[in-house]
């Protein structure tokens, strides 16, 4: 379990950014940009600052470049057929799921609307040692020489064996072998609780049941 501390935290701000981009005077593509802003105290935390920075540059740079040309071509097409374009949408969002004096752990999701029944999510998850700045891995929650791998994989297996028995979710009939091939390590991030591993939209249940997450309870000792 991770203790949560009111006492001592670091004070995290939003970045924030908006734009409407268009093509021959009609709104095409809708941005929405939030990340997480620390206080520069320390070179630790002004690392964690430029690396969400960074992540908010490189998603800016794909919607204002390669989606938004994407979004001004359907836009066209639709005009030429005298057929409705419903704006596209893309925005960057993210959750602070566990904060300490020593530990900050964020969920960002982005997400694209690009025409059609819905969206796609993209999630990452981080944890950070504070206030060196560092990243923390899966694995440093587990105790030293344990197979920890091993350990997740058997707690997801249960869950799903849970959730299935009891009609709560559905999953592919062939989860048993996705669980082991799609999982990644860096998928994760931590909430009061303990870590919780999560699974790409699509990768081991149908879209209608979001993105799987899974909370994982280490071993003590």
């Amino acid at each position: 379990m991770v203790k949560t501390a009111v006492q001592g935290r670091t004070a995290v701000e939003t970045g924030e950014w908006r734009q409407v981009l268009e093509w021959e005077g009609e709104p095409v593509l809708s941005l929405w940009l939030q990340y997480p802003k620390l206080p520069e105290d320390t070179p630790g935390l002004r690392r964690v600052n430029r690396y969400y920075q960074r992540l908010a540059r490189q998603w800016r740079t794909r919607w204002e470049g390669p989606l938004c040309l994407q979004a001004r071509a359907c836009a066209q097409a639709m005009r030429e057929r005298s057929r409705p374009f419903q704006p596209w949408e893309a925005r960057l969002t993210y959750q602070i799921t566990c904060q300490t004096e020593d530990l900050l752990s964020l969920s960002v999701d982005a997400y694209e609307y690009a025409g059609g029944a819905h969206g796609l999510t993209t999630r990452r998850g981080d944890t950070w040692d504070l206030p060196a700045g560092l990243p923390r891995t899966l694995a440093s929650f587990f105790p030293p020489r344990r197979p920890w791998r091993r350990l997740v994989l058997e707690q997801v297996e249960r869950d799903i064996r849970r959730r299935l028995s009891s009609g709560e979710s559905w999953f592919e009939p062939d989860w048993q072998r996705l669980i082991v091939r799609e999982f990644d390590p860096e998928r994760f991030y931590c909430t009061p609780e303990g870590p919780v591993v999560f699974y790409p939209l699509y990768s081991v249940a149908p879209y209608a049941e979001g993105i799987p997450v899974f909370p994982i309870t280490p071993p003590e000792g």
